[in-house]
């Protein structure tokens, strides 16, 4: 048996911003319609389910964080809080769900979500760490099929653009978890995956910045992201020698995933605010 972790709860920043026009915001407010009095709008579901691919990877991240030795009481309550807003979220959005198919696969995410939850409640160890890895590879994949189908309901820049934003959050710390992972030695195909990520978030950055729904407000934040990848990209590179080199580059890319985090958390916020 593994030893369990009892570790303090995190927390996230929340928002949302978009533009849309009047044909769109009369196509989503027929469908908000639908919404029972109380429960959250399509575009804000659109960010939750967005939010639920950044969790299966921030958790795992963190995890293998743990493994690692690195900034490991600030690892254990990321770790932990994520644990805590993926599974509310989950709960929140099964109950939403505004389509069987998309029901469907909150379902099995639920299913899928047991293991992985038991997983990580365990003392990070080698043995458990594949396992990790993989059902966060599995739910990732489900969480990003449903966010799709719901900005294909929305059909609007707003759905867009907040699927576009929020995936940002998910490649940060993607881009984390395969680099620690790495660095733990886990056996894993680690460099085309981080390769493929590294490449995705600079261009959805151009995207983000030409797009006209960006604000000049979202197009300051997306200067300072812009510099803080720099930074992060650098980190990622594998160092070849070992030492406190290493422990250093392990800490800034722990520090920075959690900056570009919060920072396209507000901007995502920001396009869901304004839809």
């Amino acid at each position: 048996m593994h030893r369990r972790l009892f570790v303090a709860g995190g927390a996230l920043l929340m928002g949302g911003w978009a533009l849309q026009s009047p044909a769109q915001r009369a196509k989503t407010a027929t469908v908000n319609a639908l919404v029972p009095a109380g429960q959250i709008s399509l575009t804000s579901a659109i960010n939750k389910a967005g939010r639920q691919r950044m969790l299966s990877q921030r958790m795992v991240k963190a995890y293998a964080q743990l493994g690692l030795g690195v900034l490991p009481e600030r690892s254990m309550k990321i770790m932990e809080g994520s644990r805590e807003l993926f599974e509310n979220q989950l709960a929140e959005l099964l109950e939403f769900s505004p389509s069987p198919g998309i029901k469907n696969l909150y379902q099995e995410m639920k299913t899928l979500w047991h293991a992985c939850r038991e997983d990580l409640m365990t003392a990070p160890s080698p043995e458990v760490g594949p396992t990790l890895f993989k059902s966060s590879e599995d739910i990732l994949k489900i969480a990003h099929r449903a966010t799709l189908e719901m900005e294909k309901m929305s059909g609007t820049a707003a759905g867009r653009m907040v699927n576009v934003s929020g995936r940002q959050r998910m490649l940060s710390q993607r881009a984390a978890k395969l680099y620690m992972f790495r660095e733990w030695r886990v056996p894993q195909a680690i460099e085309s995956d981080l390769k493929s990520v590294r490449e995705e978030f600079g261009q959805a950055l151009a995207q983000l910045k030409s797009a006209p729904e960006s604000t000049a407000e979202i197009k300051s934040l997306l200067s300072l992201a812009e510099s803080q990848w720099l930074f992060f990209d650098r980190a990622l590179d594998p160092k070849k020698t070992i030492g406190q080199e290493d422990e250093i580059s392990r800490r800034n890319v722990a520090t920075t995933s959690e900056r570009l985090l919060e920072i396209f958390e507000a901007v995502t916020g920001m396009y869901e605010k304004s839809a």
